[in-house]
């Protein structure tokens, strides 16, 4: 007899007036992707579930920690700064391993982190995003996708003449949000913690105003200076995936 395993299941969403059958085609070419992946620090998709909506499920397996976000909120005063840092050098790797097989994330944030059991961090709903050099599409959305404009590069809110959305991804982008994500787990809250309104946000982030430094004995200078590192305007001058994984293994010590 088989045993039973816990899996997640992720429903999608399609927003008003989405031409379905295009959609249908972007989604099982990213679902073919997504399958061909492995890599340690990037959550496999198992297959797929109908009945779920008008479109398929995506199936994956359930990791008991959770999301970063959540795992933070619980364990963050527990943790130390080599587990810490643990967690980011896990992002660092499979952040590097999409970027090498030409996929951007688009979506990388606290609840596109998830925690196993033993405290390891792993990357998913990379299957929605964009693959190079095509943009991400909007129309097609997971059902828990708010949020995530707290991790956003402003390149990624920008609006065109007629004030459409017009914005621009790219593995630069990723790395922006990386540093949102480095805040976080060193100081266990989400960037922008501080502001409720999440217009106000992407007006903050799309003005050039990046999150407030949290106290030095949460973030030290060394840290806080690749954080502002990440956020740099000039996308070119962010810090490559080798660089920040180089930085995070040089203050990880991942304990037996």
């Amino acid at each position: 007899m088989s045993a039973c395993v816990d899996v997640a299941v992720k429903e999608m969403i399609l927003r008003d007036n989405a031409d379905m059958l295009k959609i249908i085609n972007r989604l099982f070419r990213e679902i073919k992707l997504w399958l061909e992946l492995e890599h340690e620090n990037i959550i496999p998709l198992w297959g797929v579930a109908d009945d779920f909506g008008s479109l398929p499920a995506l199936v994956s397996p359930w990791l008991e920690n959770g999301a970063l976000t959540g795992y933070l909120q619980r364990e963050h005063e527990m943790l130390s700064y080599n587990k810490k840092f643990a967690l980011l050098k896990d992002i660092a790797r499979g952040l590097q391993y999409l970027h090498s097989r030409s996929i951007i994330h688009g979506d990388l944030s606290g609840n596109n982190v998830l925690v196993d059991k033993d405290g390891k961090a792993s990357l998913t709903d990379f299957g929605l995003s964009a693959l190079l050099p095509e943009r991400i599409s909007q129309a097609l959305l997971p059902t828990n996708a708010g949020g995530t404009a707290l991790y956003m590069a402003p390149e990624c809110l920008t609006l065109d003449d007629e004030g459409n959305e017009s914005p621009v991804f790219s593995p630069k982008s990723d790395v922006y949000s990386f540093g949102g994500i480095m805040l976080q787990v060193l100081e266990g809250k989400v960037p922008y913690h501080y502001i409720r309104n999440h217009v106000a946000i992407i007006n903050l982030i799309s003005r050039g105003i990046r999150p407030k430094r949290p106290p030095i004995s949460a973030v030290g200078d060394s840290d806080w200076n690749f954080i502002q590192s990440c956020w740099l305007e000039d996308m070119e001058r962010r810090p490559s995936d080798e660089a920040i994984l180089e930085f995070v293994e040089g203050r990880a010590r991942v304990q037996s």
